[in-house]
């Protein structure tokens, strides 16, 4: 059986992976991840391997194209509006 810092190594490499933006999400995880990570004791080694693995996702996610979605166009109905001025 893998030890407990290899195995969450497994699982951390694997969340960072697919992980979607924002890059306040993923630093949140990582905060939130803290106390896991001296759990399970991680290395400096590995916990450096972590943080090159979520800084190069950032990247990842600034070199992406992403689809930016149109704004909907406002709906203007006339009756409406002249109810609302009554």
């Amino acid at each position: 059986m893998p030890d407990k810092a290899a195995a969450y190594m497994e699982l951390a490499t694997f969340a960072i992976s697919i992980a979607e933006g924002p890059a306040s999400s993923l630093r949140q995880w990582w905060a939130d991840e803290r106390a896991h990570r001296e759990d399970y004791g991680l290395s400096q080694e590995q916990i450096d391997t972590l943080v090159e693995a979520c800084r190069l996702k950032v990247e990842s996610w600034g070199s992406e194209e992403r689809p930016r979605s149109e704004p909907k166009p406002r709906s203007t109905n006339q009756r409406a509006r002249q109810g609302s001025l009554i």
